[in-house]
């Protein structure tokens, strides 16, 4: 199981016990909601989507005492509501910065309930969809620039360079391009999404 370096051991123990009632189950729960944390930023436009999965987690950890009293619900969607946030953090420090790459969109809330959580499903399955409709080549690309973490990320990028015989700018260029081309396909699946949904009949 990843887990990032700036996580209290303490804290984490009682990560695991809020995500599942076994280690095996809190483990696949814990890296699910990290993958889809990392395909939320990738979305987003986010260069550093692995970076800020591992930062809302931690944010998450260092709270979690604090946020299971009370709290009911699938756990994932508090999750998802800190990157939201994180989002909007990001989204102002990038138009102080006059950058208008990063796209905001609405991540869903705290609550399981509604269209919200409907509304993520929808994104998520979208992005699978749009990834496995990339060239085989693109699709390695693109999985292999977000692996690894840290230090071992910079390098295997260096090797993913090497391997495919550019320097790193263009390599990020390449990925942006790829991204750009998924960013387009999810917003054309996710139109057709809710035009099905228009005309599906309503119970």
């Amino acid at each position: 199981m990843h887990k990032h370096p700036n996580q209290p051991d303490e804290n984490f123990k009682i990560l695991l016990s809020w995500l599942g009632p076994t280690d095996e189950a809190a483990g696949a729960k814990y890296e699910h909601i990290r993958q889809s944390l990392v395909k939320l930023f990738v979305y987003n436009r986010c260069w550093d989507a692995e970076d800020l999965a591992d930062e809302t987690i931690d944010r998450v950890t260092k709270k979690v005492s604090e946020v299971m009293e009370g709290y009911s619900g699938d756990p994932a969607l508090y999750f998802y509501g800190v990157a939201k946030m994180m989002l909007k953090e990001r989204h102002r420090q990038d138009a102080l910065r006059g950058d208008s790459q990063v796209i905001e969109f609405r991540v869903p809330a705290t609550t399981p309930e509604g269209d919200t959580a409907k509304e993520l499903e929808r994104r998520l399955e979208c992005l699978e969809h749009c990834v496995q409709e990339l060239s085989a080549e693109s699709r390695k690309l693109i999985m292999d620039y977000y692996q690894e973490e840290k230090r071992a990320k910079i390098d295997f990028r260096r090797k993913i360079a090497e391997r495919i015989g550019v320097d790193l700018q263009a390599l990020r260029v390449r990925v942006f391009r790829i991204r750009a081309s998924l960013f387009k396909c999810m917003e054309k699946c996710l139109g057709q999404v809710a035009e099905c949904n228009e005309l599906s009949p309503k119970s």
